[in-house]
Order: structure tokens, then sequence, then C-alpha cells
């Protein structure tokens, strides 16, 4: 008996959409219906593919004269015969291929995580998230308590984690055919709650510290987490190119950090850097010491006598302007 091929054909999202076995030492592909495996491709030649074993008994495809020729699956450049012994993908017309023997081995398989676990632990995540809004929003009270000011930021912070993750369960759902809703849900609280961490830690340390410079690491970080969360969720769909989505995200993340510190620097430009006091924390929390009435009054005249000599500087350019 001759040894056994199997002929995949690979859909646009990297899943195989067929499966052919092929129990013989030659197998030919085309359109026509007199080929063992039909292709419904009309870049495709009626008789356009004929995969055989060479010499060596490894696996050889070769094209048939077709108009549109032979290509490895991530090749730009057209042959007329390939081995598939290292690489068993290739491309004709807009259909892509896999041809493997009995012998291809595969990956061990994954971990399944059921359903249910992914429930559990985004609800476990979700009271946390909303427990630590609801102190955090406590902490932040400056008048007497009240529904709307304790529920408000509750509600906010529930809507656009949801729309976030819905958003990402309906690209799942279009590029591998399942939402994974729940496991969606799971990252997008997990970045949530990092992501408000991160400002706490941020905001403790500007205090503490007296540095108004750390609403730039702020930021920085917040790009980082967005970054490292869609990363999660591409893992989690499984595109058939994870380098080149990944790619896009990074880029688009840093476009917009791009143009967010563009603007800050061209806004400091103008205005100078302007002075911030932040959220207050109790006074246990500063970790540099307070400066005295005497720093504080050296510092203002300082700043005054900068000011009156900015007052009677003369601008650059004048008496240039004749008036008459």
């Amino acid at each position: 008996m001759a040894a056994v091929m199997w002929i995949e054909v690979v859909s646009r999202d990297g899943h195989v959409h067929a499966r052919e076995r092929i129990a013989a030492g030659e197998a030919r592909i085309g359109r026509a219906f007199d080929n063992d495996v039909v292709i419904d491709d009309p870049h495709v030649a009626p008789h356009h593919l004929r995969v055989y074993r060479g010499e060596d008994g490894e696996l050889v495809a070769e094209d048939l004269g077709s108009l549109n020729g032979l290509y490895a699956e991530h090749g730009d450049e057209r042959v007329p015969r390939m081995s598939l012994a290292r690489e068993p993908g290739l491309r004709i017309g807009r259909t892509v291929l896999r041809i493997h023997d009995a012998a291809h081995p595969v990956a061990a398989e994954k971990p399944l995580a059921p359903p249910r676990a992914h429930v559990r632990w985004a609800l476990i995540l979700a009271g946390s998230l909303l427990a630590l809004t609801l102190l955090l929003s406590w902490l932040e009270l400056t008048t007497e308590p009240s529904a709307s000011r304790l529920v408000l930021p509750l509600l906010a912070v529930a809507v656009a984690v949801v729309m976030w993750g819905s958003l990402w369960a309906l690209l799942s759902r279009i590029f591998s055919g399942q939402a994974h809703f729940a496991a969606m849900m799971r990252i997008a609280i997990t970045g949530a709650i990092a992501l408000t961490l991160w400002q706490q830690l941020c905001e403790w340390l500007s205090f503490g510290l007296a540095w108004r410079d750390v609403t730039d690491l702020q930021g920085l970080g917040g790009w980082a987490l967005l970054v490292a969360v869609s990363y999660a969720h591409l893992k989690a769909i499984g595109p058939k190119h994870m380098g080149a989505a990944m790619g896009l995200v990074v880029a688009l993340v840093a476009t917009g950090a791009g143009l967010q510190y563009i603007g800050k620097s061209e806004s400091r430009k103008t205005f100078g850097q302007r002075a911030t006091l932040g959220e207050l924390k109790p006074p246990a929390m500063r970790l540099v010491p307070l400066a005295t009435s005497e720093d504080f009054f050296r510092g203002a005249a300082q700043v005054k006598q900068h000011v009156d000599e900015a007052r009677t500087r003369e601008p650059p350019g004048a008496g240039l302007i004749d008036l008459e």
C-alpha cells in the first residue's frame, strides 16, 4: 500500500477548511472534477498542481504549467516545483494548501480551560475591580458621601470594561469563529485592575516625592499596559499572523503615545511647566521633607525678580515697525 498523504485547504483566518486523505503515491489538484482534490478558486487552473514523492521519499509539489503559478505559502517568487519536507505550505491562485505525510509531527495538545473557569475568574476579578473603585471613590471624597458620587464611578468603569471586552469578543468571533466572551472579559478586567493600581502608585509617588514629572511615567505605563492587554486578547484569539497583528497594535499605540507627548511638549513650550497639586494624600505618605517657610519666600522672591526683569525688558523686534 502506498504511503498516505494529507492535503489541507487553509481558510483566510488560518484554520483548516478541508482535509483530504490521499492513499496514493501521487495527487493532482485543480478546479477540474477529475482531480484528486478539487479547489473552488477561479484563479486555480483546471489541472494546476501535481504532488508526488521524490527519490528521497519526500513530498514534492510541481506546477503543471498553470497561468498563475506555484508559490511558497509566504513567498513572492514563482517556482516550477518545491519540496514540502521543511515547509508544507504552498499557494496556488488565492488558495493556501498544506500537504503532509502520515509521519508529520504535530504539536502537543493545549491545556483546556473550561468556559466556567473563565466565568468564575471573571466574576471574582469584576468584584475586586468594583470594590477597588468604590474604595478609591470613598477615599477621594471631600464632602458628605452621596450615592451619585460613589455609584457613578462604578457605572463608568463597568461600561468601559464591558465595551472593551465585547469589542474583542466580536473580533474573536469574526476571525476565529468563536467569541470567547468570558475569556475576553477576564482579560479586560485584569487590565483595568492593573491600570487602576498603576495610576494609584504613580499618584502616591507624585505626592510622596513631590515629583511632578511622574505624570509622564504614568502615561508611559498606561500605554505599555494597553499593549500587554491587546497582546493577551490576540493570544486568546490566536490569529494566523500573530506577529503582524501585534506589530499593528504596537504601531497604533506608539502613534497615540507619540501624539500625546508631542502635544504635551508643545503645550510646555507655549505655557511652560504647569504646577499641578494632584490629589491630597495622608501626610504620613510624604517621603521627602516639606520646604520651610524661608525656602518658600526665597523662591517667591526669585520668581518676582524674574517677572520684574521680564516686564522691563524690551521685546525682540521692538522699534522695527514704522507707525507713520
